[in-house]
C-alpha cells in the first residue's frame, strides 16, 4: 500500500510537473546522478515501466533508510537529553540532604514530665490546678471591674490597660508567651491590643540580683562564678529569664579571656505554674472538642495545646536551648548573612546558659521611614527566606521570631541578621514534614483541589462523609481562585480563619503542624511586609518548594 501511494504520488508530481517534497529528494538523491532528481518529469518520461519499478523500490528502500536513520538520531538526542536531564537532577537531589536528626526520630512525649509535676495522683493535680485558677480569677477580678469603667472614663480606659499588662506579667510564662504571640496577630486583634502587648515582646518584669547570685552559685559553683565578670544590672528579661552581659576572665575550651558574652539566667519558680498551666489547658480543650454540635474537635485544640506544651516546657531547661543554638548554628553554616549565638557548654546548665554576645539594632527600628528602601528589602528578604528554609529545608522552626529577638549588624549591603532567644523551636518530624510540603506547595501552585485533599487525607481521626470532604475541597477550592491575583504565602494569615472554619463545618480535623507552619509564615511576612511592602513572597517560596519537594522525591519518581 505504502509503494502504492509513493508511486500515486509521484506520478502525479511527475504529470503536473510538481516540485517533490525536499525530504523526499534528499531519500532519492543518491539514485539519479547529475542532479536530475531536480528533474522528475524527464526521469518519468525517458524510463521504461519495468525501470521506474525497480527504480521506485530502490528510491523507497533508500527513502526509507534515510528516515530511519533520522528517527533514530533525533531518539538518541532525546536520551542524550534524558540521561543528562537525569543526571542534573540525581546531583541536586543530592545537594539537598534531608535532616540527619530524621534518622530514627521520634518525637519527645512530655506527658509524664508534665504530669509528674502538677501532681502524682489525680486529686493532687486537681488541687494544684484549683489553686492555680483561684490566682488567676484573684488576678483578673480587678480587669473585670476596670473594663466597664473603661467606657465612660479615659482614666479608668489607661488603667484598664496597664493592669492588663502588669497581670499577665505576674500570671507566668505561658500566659506572656501566648501574649507574645496574639501581639504580632494584627489581623485577628485590634491594633490597641497589639500596641499595648507588643511591649511583652521587648521586655516583662524580672528577678532580683540577689536571686539571682543564688542560682549562679547553685548552678556553676565558686569555680564557675570566677571565671565570669557579670554586669549586676540586666540587659532584658524575658518570660523564661533574664539576661546579663559578661566577659570571660578566663580563656575558656574555644574562646580567648576577654569574649564578650550573654548570660541568662532563669526565672525562680516558673517550672510548677507553666506545667499546671497546660494541664489546665488540656483539659479546657478536651472539654471544648467533646461538647456537641459545635464541631470543635477538628480545629486539633488538643494537639495544638500538646504541641505548645512540647515547645514551651524544653524551654525551661536551658541545655536544651543550648542544644538548638548549635543546631541552628548548624542549619546556617553556609550563610554568613544569618547567625546564632554560641553556647559556652563548660558554662551552661538546667537554669543558666552562658553564650557568645551578639551586637546589633532591633530589626523593628529599620521600619521607619528613613531607612533606605534597599536596605529594608534585603533584611526582608533576608528574614523571609530564613523562616522558608527553616520549614521547608531544615524541619526546625524558630518559634519565638518575633521583631525584638532579631538584631541587625552591619552596613548595606553586608547586613546580617542575629537571632536570639532559640529555647523555643518546632519540629515536625518526616512524617508530618512532607504532607505540609505537599499541602503548602499545592496552595503555592493554586492546586486547591489537590490542597484540600491532602488536608482531608491528613488526619484519620476526621470523620467527614463524602459530601462534607467535596464541600471541604471546594472550599480550599475557592480560596485559590480568590487568591488568583496573589499567592497563599503572600496571605496565609487572611485564610487560615476560612480553612479552620471549613474544617469545623465539614468535620474535616486538621493537621496541628499545618496551622503552626502556616502561622510561622504569617508573623515573619508581617514583618517583612513591615519592612517592605512591595516584597513578592511567592518568589522567594517556591525555590525552597521545590528544593523540600525534590529532597522527599515528589512527583520525580
Amino acid at each position: 500500500m505504502m509503494i502504492y501511494s509513493a508511486t500515486r504520488f509521484l506520478s502525479s508530481a511527475a504529470t503536473a510537473n510538481a516540485s517533490p517534497h525536499p525530504l523526499l529528494v534528499q531519500a532519492v538523491r543518491p539514485l539519479l546522478p547529475n542532479q536530475q532528481c531536480w528533474s522528475w518529469s524527464f526521469s518519468l518520461h525517458r524510463s521504461s515501466s519495468s525501470a521506474m519499478t525497480t527504480r521506485y523500490y530502490r528510491m523507497l528502500a533508500v527513502w526509507k533508510k534515510n528516515f530511519s536513520r533520522l528517527y533514530a538520531r533525533r531518539m538518541m538526542e532525546l536520551a542524550i537529553a534524558s540521561a543528562a536531564a537525569h543526571r542534573l537532577r540525581t546531583q541536586a537531589e543530592a545537594s539537598i540532604i534531608k535532616p540527619i536528626e530524621w534518622q530514627d526520630w521520634q518525637r519527645k512525649d512530655w506527658d509524664d514530665t508534665a504530669l509528674a509535676s502538677v501532681g502524682r495522683t489525680k486529686f493532687q493535680r486537681f488541687w494544684m490546678a484549683a489553686k492555680r485558677v483561684t490566682q488567676l480569677t484573684v488576678l483578673s477580678t480587678p480587669l473585670m471591674v476596670l473594663v466597664p469603667l473603661s467606657y465612660v472614663s479615659q482614666q479608668a480606659h489607661v488603667a484598664a490597660w496597664n493592669y492588663a499588662l502588669w497581670g499577665i506579667e505576674q500570671a507566668g510564662p505561658t500566659w506572656i508567651k501566648l501574649m507574645q504571640w496574639a501581639s504580632t496577630r494584627q489581623d485577628l486583634f485590634s491594633p490597641e491590643f497589639c500596641q499595648h502587648f507588643g511591649k511583652l515582646r521587648d521586655e516583662t518584669e524580672g528577678h532580683s540580683w540577689e536571686e539571682t547570685k543564688q542560682i549562679l552559685e547553685a548552678e556553676l559553683g565558686e569555680k564557675g562564678l570566677k571565671s565570669l565578670k557579670i554586669e549586676e544590672r540586666p540587659i532584658g528579661s524575658g518570660c523564661i529569664a533574664q539576661v546579663y552581659q559578661g566577659r570571660l576572665l578566663e580563656p575558656s575550651i574555644h574562646y580567648p579571656k576577654g569574649t564578650k558574652l550573654a548570660i541568662k539566667v532563669q526565672h525562680p519558680g516558673i517550672w510548677s505554674k507553666v506545667c499546671v498551666d497546660f494541664y489546665i489547658f488540656h483539659k479546657v480543650a478536651k472539654f471544648l472538642e467533646e461538647l456537641p454540635y459545635l464541631g470543635l474537635e477538628y480545629l486539633s485544640l488538643v494537639d495544638s495545646i500538646r504541641q505548645f506544651r512540647d515547645v514551651m516546657i524544653p524551654q525551661l531547661d536551658l541545655t536544651i536551648e543550648s542544644s538548638h543554638l548549635k543546631r541552628f548554628n548548624k542549619n546556617f553554616a553556609s550563610n554568613d548573612q544569618i547567625t546564632f549565638p554560641r553556647p559556652l557548654d563548660e558554662l551552661t546548665t538546667d537554669k543558666v546558659l552562658v553564650e557568645t554576645f551578639s551586637d546589633g539594632k532591633p530589626i523593628i527600628e529599620y521600619t521607619k521611614d528613613e531607612t533606605p528602601k534597599a536596605e529594608r528589602e534585603q533584611l526582608a528578604k533576608l528574614g523571609l527566606e530564613m523562616t522558608l528554609q527553616m520549614i521547608f529545608l531544615h524541619d526546625f522552626i524558630h518559634g519565638d521570631l518575633h521583631p525584638g529577638n532579631i538584631l541587625v549588624e552591619g552596613r548595606y549591603p553586608k547586613l546580617k541578621l542575629h537571632v536570639l532567644d532559640c529555647g523555643l523551636a518546632l519540629e515536625m518530624g518526616p512524617e508530618q514534614h512532607v504532607n505540609i510540603v505537599k499541602v503548602l506547595g499545592a496552595f503555592t501552585r493554586r492546586d486547591g483541589t489537590l490542597a484540600g485533599q491532602l488536608m482531608v487525607d491528613m488526619k484519620s481521626e476526621s470523620q467527614a462523609n463524602e459530601e462534607q470532604r467535596k464541600r471541604f475541597i471546594e472550599g480550599i477550592e475557592q480560596i485559590c481562585i480568590m487568591d488568583e491575583d496573589q499567592n497563599f504565602i503572600e496571605c496565609v494569615g487572611d485564610y487560615i480563619a476560612d480553612i479552620c472554619s471549613m474544617a469545623c463545618k465539614n468535620r474535616v480535623k486538621l493537621e496541628g503542624a499545618f496551622v503552626n507552619a502556616a502561622l510561622a509564615v504569617e508573623i515573619m511576612e508581617g514583618l517583612a511586609s513591615a519592612l517592605y511592602p512591595d516584597l513578592k513572597v511567592q518568589q522567594v517560596a517556591l525555590p525552597l518548594i521545590v528544593k523540600a519537594e525534590m529532597m522527599h522525591r515528589l512527583g520525580w519518581h
